[in-house]
C-alpha cells in the first residue's frame, strides 16, 4: 500500500484502497467496468488529525 502525506498536519499515512466489489464489477464488466474504478474508491483518511479526502 501506498503512503502519501496528510494535507493538514504532513504525518504519513496509507493511501485508501477499493472495495471488493468494485474489483469485481471491473473484471466482470471489461472494459466498461474500469470505469467502477474511477467512481469507487475509498476517501484516504489520516490516522493523526482525522482530515478525510480523495487521494
Amino acid at each position: 500500500m501506498a503512503s502519501i502525506t496528510c494535507q493538514k498536519c504532513g504525518k504519513l499515512t496509507d493511501r485508501a484502497g477499493y472495495p471488493a466489489w468494485v474489483i469485481v464489477v471491473a473484471i466482470c464488466l471489461f472494459p466498461l467496468g474500469l470505469l467502477a474504478l474511477l467512481a469507487g474508491r475509498k476517501p484516504t483518511t489520516c490516522g493523526s488529525c482525522g482530515l478525510t479526502w480523495q487521494a
